[in-house]
């Protein structure tokens, strides 16, 4: 099988081929992503290195699709997943054309680039792609909660909710996300004991949706681990009045209810010693 033999037409024409050298995971990037890549360029078939963003620091980003770099890496890019490393093989009607790019590249030159996609970021300049992507986001932070990876799963998360900011007129449906959000964020934010921060992201649900039973908990979870026993009682009584027979909001109670006890009882001890 020669070289050739290996690589796949993307186009009817078979001006652009590929050939996937590890492949990638997730989606491809749409139209308009600003794409991340890594790439080394050489003439074909003489393999002459012509350029390559490895022999300088950083990576290569462009925006997809819109005619920032040669039509061989918008269409051959927008074929590629995360992580996947692949040769795209360009005639030169998908690279420079009969001009080139002199003095590396003649006019008619075949090139091949090892492209490796890095990473993307979809474009975010409708509502409907935000929320697109801002539930996307949710499910990126849910994965990563899931493997224990609290920061980076409310990094996620705010990405998700900032987008969700920038929609002009939010519809029961972005509501709920943004709710879901906002819950998962606080649960992150209490297992990381940053309970100020989890008390904050609480309010702002409950000031969405006062009859979040979820958020109160969370909320006085969060109150509880400032040893503000008295918020803390506040909020499980007021998911309590939502939702009377759940145990673990009454053990919660309970639970406020006994260090608050003990607190006091220590604190009485304090002034006893102070002044005796």
């Amino acid at each position: 099988m020669s070289q050739e033999d290996q690589f796949v037409a993307l186009t009817e024409d078979a001006g652009l081929k590929k050939h996937i050298l590890k492949e990638g995971s997730g989606e491809c990037p749409p139209v308009g992503s600003s794409v991340d890549v890594h790439y080394v360029g050489t003439l074909y078939p003489s393999g002459d290195k012509f350029d390559s963003s490895r022999d300088r620091p950083g990576h290569f980003t462009f925006s997809l699709g819109v005619g920032q770099v040669i039509k061989g890496w918008d269409e051959g890019v927008k074929s590629m997943k995360v992580g996947e490393l692949a040769e795209l093989l360009c005639s030169s009607e998908y690279a420079y054309g009969d001009n080139g790019a002199p003095p590396k590249i003649p006019g008619g030159a075949t090139l091949k680039f090892e492209v490796e996609l890095l990473g993307f970021t979809e474009p975010t300049d409708t509502d409907e792609a935000r929320i697109r992507v801002a539930g996307k986001k949710k499910a990126e932070g849910n994965a990563l909660f899931g493997q224990g990876q609290w920061d980076a799963a409310i990094t996620a998360y705010s990405k998700g909710l900032e987008l969700l900011s920038q929609i002009s007129e939010p519809q029961d449906t972005e509501k709920t996300l943004e709710l879901a959000i906002l819950g998962n964020k606080a649960q992150c934010q209490l297992k990381l004991t940053d309970f100020s921060e989890a008390a904050r992201t609480c309010q702002k649900a409950l000031l969405q949706d006062p009859g979040n039973i979820k958020a109160q908990f969370r909320l006085a979870h969060a109150y509880l681990g400032q040893a503000e026993y008295a918020k803390a009682l506040e909020a499980a009584e007021a998911a309590l009045k939502l939702d009377p027979e759940n145990d673990d909001l009454k053990q919660l109670r309970v639970r406020v209810q006994t260090k608050e006890a003990e607190y006091r009882k220590n604190e009485r001890k304090m002034y006893a010693n102070m002044f005796s």
